[in-house]
Order: structure tokens, then C-alpha cells, then sequence
């Protein structure tokens, strides 16, 4: 049995391919790396590249959502058994855009979140547990905001945005972290009470680079917010990997 569906041994990254290109590939392989390190799974730079090379030749139109998943691969039943090598699985998905507005409800996650330092299978695993079919989700934990449930989150305050730190339940995003670089945003903890009075809220994500959030619910109110967006799109707009219609999303 593969060890990735036994004992959630594995990794996993998703990307958008446009036109043949990657957005960020290098971190994405380095976050890949980091990840199966912690199970003491090594997975070489040319092994990455030829993986690279599949996810690119998987793709058969102009604008694919991919995830790549490493797992510990086929061994024999046993926690301490281990495979000859570790397994890689490529899914393609055909992207369509999410026209309609995002809302998002306040939910708390109910114990201390652990460090997200790569797409840990097992991550996820656990935060469906608490979702409980929640889709939209705004997770938070003793009165500070995390992430959604599958991206990160932006909140614009008085002009300027921030980003939860990464660490405890927030992982390291591709696109979180080229914004950071350029200094459009600033890593700080946000409390949950700058919900009252942002200007706007975004998620980040390398499967729709940025997308705005338009109505908030927390403890039964819901408030609808601007669309501050555009100057994170500028940011990353005609980088290569990026979507060209990126600023008319």
C-alpha cells in the first residue's frame, strides 16, 4: 500500500500552468523539499526537474490547474517499512475563473494550530475535520486570523496590507511571499477585531494568484467590504506564470 494513503506520507503542491510557464516553480519545489525532509524523504533537484518537465507535458490546453503529490511511496504493511523509492502523482484540472462575490464566515479553529511549514497531506486532512462542510471559511484562533481554508489571507487596514505570520496554521504561500518581497504587505500578527474595520480582504493562492472577499460574517453579522485588490494584482501582473487577465479579474 502507498504510504501516503496508510500514513498520510506525503506532500502535495498546486500551481496554475499558463502557456507552459509556472508561477514561482522554485519555491514550490524548495516548500516540496522542506516538507518530505520532515519524513525523512529526500527527493533530488533532478528528480524535481523531471517532475517539473510532467506536470508541464500533462498539460494539454493553455491554463491547467496542477497538483503534484509526493508520497513515501508502495511498501510493505508496517509504520517503520519504507518503499525503494518515493511515488509522484500528477492531477490536471482545466481552470475556470470563480466570477461570483466571496463571503466568508468567521470560524475558530478549537486548539492550538500546528507550524505549516509545506502542504502536508495530513494538514488537510484535519482541517476538513473541522470544517465540517464549511467551504468559505475564516479561520482563527484566540482572537487572531489564520487563513482560509486553502489560501492565505490579506486584510487592508487604513491603507496598508497585512498578513498573518506564517507558522502556527498559516503555511508559507507561494504568492504571499512574492507579495512580502515586493513590500506590498507586512507580516504581522491581525487581530480578529480588524475585522470591524478593514477597508478589504483578499485570499492569496498559486491557483487564482488573488481574489477578493466581499462580505465577511462574524458572531451573526455580516459586513460587505470594498475591493481593494488591484494593488496586489499590479504587483504580480506580467510576471511570468501570472495570468495575463490577472488585473481584469
Amino acid at each position: 500500500m502507498d504510504r501516503g494513503l496508510a500514513y498520510a506520507e506525503a506532500c502535495f503542491e498546486t500551481f496554475r500552468v499558463i502557456n507552459g510557464e509556472i508561477f514561482g516553480w522554485p519555491a514550490h519545489a524548495a516548500r516540496l523539499q522542506h516538507g518530505l525532509a520532515a519524513f525523512a524523504l529526500a527527493v533530488s533537484d533532478a528528480q524535481l526537474e523531471q517532475m517539473h518537465t510532467a506536470c508541464l507535458q500533462a498539460v494539454t490546453g493553455s491554463d491547467a490547474v496542477v497538483r503534484l503529490t509526493i508520497s513515501g511511496g508502495e511498501a510493505p504493511w508496517g509504520l517503520f517499512t519504507a518503499a525503494t523509492s518515493v511515488a509522484a502523482r500528477i492531477q490536471v484540472l482545466a481552470y475556470h475563473a470563480q466570477s461570483a462575490p466571496l463571503a466568508l464566515t468567521v470560524l475558530e479553529w478549537p486548539s492550538p494550530p500546528a507550524d505549516r511549514i509545506a502542504k502536508f497531506t495530513a494538514d488537510y486532512a484535519a482541517t476538513l475535520r473541522i470544517l465540517r462542510g464549511e467551504r468559505h471559511a475564516l479561520l482563527v484562533h484566540e482572537q487572531q486570523l489564520l487563513s482560509a481554508a486553502a489560501a492565505n489571507v490579506m486584510i487592508c487596514r487604513r491603507g496598508e496590507w497585512s498578513t498573518p505570520p506564517a507558522g502556527a496554521g498559516v503555511l508559507p504561500g507561494v504568492i504571499r511571499h512574492s507579495l512580502l518581497a515586493a513590500g506590498i504587505v507586512r507580516e504581522q500578527p491581525c487581530p480578529v477585531a480588524w475585522l470591524d474595520d478593514c477597508d478589504a480582504l483578499a485570499l492569496t493562492a498559486s491557483s487564482f494568484f488573488v481574489r477578493p472577499v466581499s462580505t465577511i460574517s462574524h458572531m451573526q453579522h455580516a459586513r460587505a467590504l470594498h475591493d481593494r485588490s488591484h494593488v496586489l494584482k499590479q504587483c504580480l501582473a506580467g510576471l511570468p506564470g501570472v495570468p495575463k487577465d490577472l488585473l481584469d479579474a
